[in-house]
């Protein structure tokens, strides 16, 4: 069985490039989507199912779905940005064409968001630097 790693990232680290790249064995299991839905119990299901089978599990930075994860046992690698890099990763967001609202949220809460995150206390810390990505954390590339 694989030693697979929960990595909660912030949105623009790289979790669905990776999903994507060829030869990285990975997963991304969206909190919001069953959080609209009522179907926190389902997530956790969903969660535990990819563990022993892919190395990555790649999971939002939403405190609430952080919360429920360490209340289940689960250890998280919490990876974000300094709070400096909002404007790095305004250009991420820009380039990558998210919608306007997404990207008018970011900015809006960027400091408050990365500041709630940095409060964790039941997750191991990853801030990444400028120019840095999730690859470049997690493969050393």
């Amino acid at each position: 069985m694989k030693n697979t790693i929960l990595c909660a990232a912030f949105c623009g680290t790289g979790k669905s490039y990776l999903c994507k790249q060829r030869g990285f064995n990975a997963i991304e299991v969206e909190y919001w989507k069953y959080k609209e839905q009522g179907l926190q119990k389902e997530y956790i299901e969903d969660i535990k199912k990819h563990f022993g089978i892919v190395d990555y599990i790649f999971i939002s930075t939403e405190p609430e779905g952080l919360k429920l994860l360490h209340n289940e046992g689960f250890n998280t690698l919490l990876v974000y940005p300094e709070n400096e890099l909002r404007n790095e990763y305004l250009d991420r967001y820009i380039e990558r064409d998210s919608p306007h609202d997404f990207i008018g949220a970011f900015m809006k809460f960027w400091n408050i968001w990365i500041d709630e995150l940095k409060k964790q206390k039941h997750c191991k810390h990853i801030v990444l630097k400028s120019g840095e990505y999730l690859q470049d954390v997690l493969l050393g590339s």
